[in-house]
């Protein structure tokens, strides 16, 4: 008697599998954030690690295995077919509790991976001398990096100055490793232009966003599939167009990364 009370209380607990599993998440992800907290981190390789361990997380939410450097399965779980042998029905309670850590620890990653991105940013203005006339803007949804126009381009024109290669080349670098979408606008102030090339500010705007995408695509190698190309004309200002200063402000460039 004594013993089979024991069983019947040992069953009622959570099973083996979640314990360990459970040490195993919350391990892994105390040492990614102990990584991200050190000044000494290889920013790209810390990316490459946190976007495979967050696969790793994914395919086990549907049911794969987490292998070991000799290919040995840690741990197999089937989320999608909880009367699988491997879980009992009655532990369905546990199922969606790991679902939950899983969710939180993809989260995790991703946020250290887009405070990476937006640190690298910055360091790429810094390093261009050129802090005063970028901004970088994060948002809930998105992270903006507003440049001013004449930094990339002549009045009237849509031709990238040479100047501004090295910029967007250090972003290329930036944005080569991330799988986000890149929405990029151009924007005028609301001084009229009427020229052989462009008929109203709306065709300029545009045409700067579109030799954006195309260099960072065409001569940059990244993936077009990311990127989107916009231009406002002077309708959606930042600044005042009554001083020149808010119309040098409103004369910009964004590349907007979407979270």
């Amino acid at each position: 008697m004594a013993r089979g009370k024991k069983n019947q209380e040992d069953s009622s607990g959570a099973p083996e599998w979640m314990t360990t599993y459970s040490d195993m998440v919350t391990l892994l992800l105390t040492f990614f954030i102990m990584l991200f907290a050190m000044s000494t981190v290889d920013k790209a390789k810390f990316t490459d690690v946190a976007k495979s361990l967050s696969n790793s997380l994914l395919n086990l939410s549907t049911g794969d295995s987490i292998l070991d450097s000799s290919g040995k399965s840690i741990i197999t779980v089937d989320f999608v077919n909880p009367s699988n042998k491997n879980l009992p029905e009655q532990n369905e309670k546990y199922i969606e509790s790991a679902e939950e850590m899983v969710i939180d620890a993809q989260r995790q990653i991703y946020e250290m991976e887009m405070d990476i991105a937006k640190e690298e940013l910055r360091e790429a203005v810094e390093q261009q001398g050129i802090g005063d006339k970028v901004e970088i803007i994060e948002e809930k949804d998105f992270i903006i990096v507003r440049l001013e126009s004449e930094l990339f381009f002549d009045s009237g024109r849509a031709e990238i100055r040479p100047e501004a290669y090295p910029v967007l080349e250090q972003m290329a670098e930036i944005l080569k490793n991330m799988d986000n979408e890149i929405l990029v606008s151009g924007h005028t102030d609301n001084v009229p232009i009427n020229t052989p090339l462009f008929r109203s500010n709306w065709e300029l705007s545009t045409a700067r966003a579109t030799t954006v995408v195309r260099y960072f695509t065409e001569t940059l190698g990244l993936d077009p599939v990311k990127f989107t190309a916009t231009g406002n004309g002077e309708f959606r200002p930042i600044a005042d167009n009554s001083t020149p200063e808010g119309r040098q402000r409103n004369r910009r460039i964004e590349i907007m990364i979407m979270k």
